[in-house]
């Protein structure tokens, strides 16, 4: 159930600048649906969406492509590249490193999940969704493109 606090929180936000994953701060089950497109050519983006401990996040991979390095590599999905192209790639780039370059990652404040092309990720704290592929801030002067994903929240 969400807090009075965090409902008065988010509703003097900007509108528009974030969406409260619930239907209603009373509902037992709320629901969420949103879509995102994120960018390959910028770090962490805001996904408009605030979660509390134990909702549930489900993201999935609609359309779209992107690229680590538009130069040397082809354009993938959010599930990012197979090992063979992925070897080939600068590995000191990789913000999780046992993941492939080009995979969506999330965070909610400091933790961090791998989503790939469908995630589902429990929420261990409250915060703001962010979305992001899976190459370092230092990296993104090459990468191309975007992916839109569809974002689903439930308590």
């Amino acid at each position: 159930m969400r807090s009075k606090l965090a409902t008065l929180f988010l509703a003097t936000l900007t509108a528009g600048s974030c969406v409260l994953a619930g239907a209603s701060p009373a509902s037992a089950t709320s629901h969420y649906g949103k879509s995102k497109w994120i960018s390959s050519e910028r770090g962490w983006q805001h996904a408009g969406v605030y979660v509390e401990p134990g909702d549930m996040v489900r993201i999935h991979y609609v359309s779209g492509r992107w690229t680590v390095d538009y130069r040397e590599f082809p354009y993938v999905s959010s599930a990012g590249y197979a090992r063979h192209i992925d070897r080939r790639i600068y590995q000191e780039c990789k913000i999780f490193s046992r993941h492939p370059h080009g995979s969506m990652i999330a965070k909610i404040n400091g933790d961090h999940y791998r989503v790939g092309s469908r995630g589902l990720i429990r929420a261990r704290q409250a915060g703001f969704l962010q979305l992001r592929v899976n190459d370092a801030d230092g990296c993104l002067s090459d990468n191309d493109g975007s992916v839109r994903v569809k974002i689903m929240v439930t308590d």
